[in-house]
């Protein structure tokens, strides 16, 4: 039986059952894996902490307050900003 010549008989369906026949063929012969083979042995990770003073955290948290102190005067002038623009638009509009 010629498969290629009953594709164009019947139409472009019967094109897609042969493909299907055709995979789980090859399904049925793969062998298969464990999961060590796909994704190898499992390894440990170690994590290595840098070892701080207490002068070096207090100088870090000095930092993050300085930081922190800066990105809510940030945050102000932008809300600031925002309101103005806003307002700025409803007298250009609606008066």
């Amino acid at each position: 039986m010629n498969f290629v010549h009953l594709s164009f008989d019947m139409g472009f369906g019967f094109h897609g059952k042969i493909a299907d026949k055709f995979n789980r063929g090859l399904l049925k012969k793969r062998e298969p894996k464990s999961k060590d083979e796909v994704y190898g042995k499992k390894s440990v990770t170690k994590l290595h902490f840098k070892k701080s003073t207490p002068r070096d955290i207090a100088r870090i948290r000095k930092m993050m307050f300085i930081q922190k102190e800066k990105e809510k005067r940030i945050m102000f002038y932008a809300i600031i900003t925002t309101i103005l623009l806003f307002f700025i638009v409803y007298l250009l509009f609606v008066l």
